[in-house]
């Protein structure tokens, strides 16, 4: 039986544990962690076949190896397991930043196996396995970012993984990635970290905190994230964040700007602030983008679930996966297996 090996058992990879075990993938599911509280909350939740305490234990024999730490531990991580990977596996991760990550990848793993780099869009402020939830990342994208010399079959593999938990494969280059996620995800935090910082650091906040509702709750909620989490992107992601903060604080200052007039400010240009803003968001949820035909699942040459696990079994025999998805010989070869 297939194999996946998850390193780090908190939030996200005990959650992408539980939506396995919640699949048609028939797999067993491996995790370890460095930390004892972690993999002893992780076991119980029943979503690994086994937590190991060992790293290379969970490495050795598995097909697929999916990084769950925090994005600045993979390198470590990577180094520590380069020689503990079977020929062919498919490694992946699950981290915010994609650049060095797969920079990473290219110049620890070793050349027998495929990097694709991954990023499910999902997530909870809450850390830990104790959180954990399997039904996190359907519906949502997946970003799918291959290495330059990783196997078709091995993307193939992650299609399916991502498919398999009902979340959308979304297929984007490492910049982009990284630019659109600092907009979409990382910006947001940095907003709301911003907020509370800003108000909470007020002479005023012991009258201010009992008057804030709902609208300051929703605002600050990613500032409840976890601190390594966030730390870990912005040392790996800086300049993306950085550009996408000045163009918020642009946005902001022109609001400034629209109200700190001498005169009193023009109503009809207040307004029309707030009314664009209103449409652009009723866009948005609607799924009126330009790029929404992108998460439309895997393209057309990427195998079906069944050929991506006997790519996976062939590739431990030292067959040639391109060999059998373009000699037609999936047939044959899954008979025999």
């Amino acid at each position: 039986m297939t194999t996946i090996a998850i390193v780090g058992t908190g939030l996200m990879g005990t959650s992408l544990a539980l939506a396995i075990k919640d699949s048609n993938l028939q797999v067993d599911v491996v995790g370890t962690d460095y930390d004892s509280s972690a993999r002893s909350g992780a076991q119980k939740t029943g979503a690994f076949k086994k937590v190991e305490s060992r790293l290379s234990n969970a490495i050795r024999g598995a097909d697929v190896v999916v990084f769950a730490t925090p994005v600045m531990s993979m390198r470590e991580m990577m180094e520590a397991t380069a020689g503990d990977f079977e020929e062919g596996c498919v490694v992946t991760d699950i981290g915010s930043s994609k650049r060095v990550v797969l920079q990473w990848a290219e110049e620890v793993l070793p050349k027998t196996v495929s990097f694709v780099g991954g990023h499910p869009m999902a997530g909870r402020e809450k850390s830990g396995p104790q959180n954990a939830d399997g039904t996190m990342f359907k519906g949502r994208p997946y970003c799918i970012i291959p290495s330059t010399t990783a196997e078709k079959s091995a993307v193939s593999s992650v299609t399916t993984l991502a498919e398999s938990i009902g979340a959308k494969p979304f297929f984007i280059g490492v910049e982009e990635h990284d630019s659109f996620v600092a907009a979409a995800s990382h910006l947001p935090f940095m907003m709301s970290v911003a907020l509370m910082g800003c108000t909470s650091k007020s002479t005023n906040w012991d009258d201010i905190g009992p008057l804030a509702s709902t609208g300051f709750g929703d605002l600050t909620r990613l500032a409840s994230g976890d601190p390594i989490m966030h730390r870990d992107i912005c040392m790996t992601n800086r300049e993306p964040i950085v550009a996408w903060m000045d163009a918020y604080i642009r946005e902001l200052y022109d609001l400034r700007n629209l109200l700190a007039t001498e005169e009193e400010p023009d109503p009809e240009s207040v307004h029309q602030v707030f009314v664009d803003a209103m449409e652009a968001r009723d866009r948005w949820q609607a799924g009126i983008f330009s790029t929404m035909d992108k998460i439309n699942g895997p393209s057309s040459d990427i195998p079906s679930f069944a050929e991506s696990m006997a790519e996976m079994f062939i590739g431990r025999r030292g067959m040639e996966a391109q060999k059998k998805m373009m000699g037609g010989l999936k047939n044959d070869v899954l008979k025999k297996d």
